[in-house]
């Protein structure tokens, strides 16, 4: 390894070092900012307290009915003057938890400064790493086409966790709107029952403001089942996922049509809508579990592809020595 290797390496070395050293003064400065944190709650309840005993004495000195009978008997002057000496010492107290509270949030400002220096160290720590990584791309070598390997990997892994996360939100898209569907259907369904039996106009007007309500459902469902198609289509040669017709998922939102007048119609078809509902969520249901599967499993090999390439870039090269 050349002497650019050699630089690099060494740098590396020294800024993991330092982030080692500034690990200490960030320790401190969260103590510190906890301690001021502590503090600051205790001056606050102590300031409340300061204020509920003001209140209380200007009741005592003030022309109320504690007032007068602070004026007018020996218990009343008493009580009044005991709250006097205990507003004072509360004062004292509160000034005193004032004083210790600036204290410690000077010292959380000292220590402020140390600990940022692990933020710089660790941004120019991941920079000579890219560094690193940069450099070893180019190298014909055994070195470079190991990374290649390891990088090829992680980015096939990182698509597949999309590709994944993709689906698994377009199936619960879908799933949400279809359960919508199904809501308003039973609601329709419910008044065309009360129509059948003579409901009258305002029960067909229910009945109906509940089939718009299922149509509007059922084409968000259908919008995200064309994404959960295309996104299947990719899916299903890269993992295993369950066989499931989704066009037929939106073949029960065509139950409606203009000019429908027949009750005992319109009922057997919101009932058909409602199997096919139900079927939809039935099928839904295990699409949505076997992708959460998939995907959670892609996202623990994408982690680990992660950290094997790190973890390679961390090593020193062969033939590289730090101090």
């Amino acid at each position: 390894m050349g002497k650019t290797w050699q630089e690099l390496e060494q740098q590396l070395a020294d800024t993991r070092a330092g982030i080692a050293a500034a690990q200490g003064a960030e320790d401190a400065w969260k103590e510190a900012r906890s301690r001021h944190e502590a503090l600051e709650q205790e001056s606050r309840r102590a300031w409340d307290y300061v204020l509920l005993l003001s209140g209380q004495l200007e009741e005592l000195e003030g022309w109320g009915p504690s007032g007068l009978h602070a004026r007018l008997t020996r218990q009343g002057r008493e009580a009044r003057a005991e709250c006097r000496t205990l507003l004072e010492r509360e004062r004292a107290s509160y000034e005193e938890k004032r004083r210790i509270q600036e204290e410690a949030r000077e010292e959380m400002e000292r220590l402020a400064g140390p600990a940022e220096e692990r933020t710089r160290l660790e941004r120019r720590y991941e920079e000579l790493l890219r560094k690193k990584a940069d450099l070893l791309r180019e190298d014909p070598g055994e070195l470079g086409e190991r990374l290649r390997t390891l990088e090829r990997e992680r980015n096939a892994l990182y698509t597949l966790e999309r590709e994944l996360s993709r689906a698994l939100s377009a199936a619960q898209s879908a799933r949400a709107s279809i359960r919508r569907m199904s809501g308003s259907l039973d609601h329709a369904r419910n008044w065309g029952t009360v129509d059948l039996l003579g409901g009258g106009l305002l029960s067909t007007m229910a009945k109906h403001d509940h089939l718009d309500d299922a149509q509007h459902a059922a084409q968000s469902a259908r919008y995200a089942l064309e994404r959960l198609r295309s996104q299947m289509t990719a899916l299903q040669k890269a993992v295993h996922v369950p066989q499931v017709e989704l066009s037929s998922f939106a073949v029960f939102a065509d139950y409606w049509m203009d000019g429908l007048f027949a009750d005992w119609y319109v009922q057997s078809r919101i009932k058909e809508a409602q199997a096919g509902t139900a079927q939809a969520l039935s099928n839904l249901g295990g699409l949505i579990s076997a992708l959460g599967n998939q995907q959670r499993e892609a996202a623990g090999r994408l982690r680990s592809a992660e950290g094997a390439r790190r973890l390679f870039l961390e090593e020193p090269l062969p033939g590289t020595q730090t101090e």
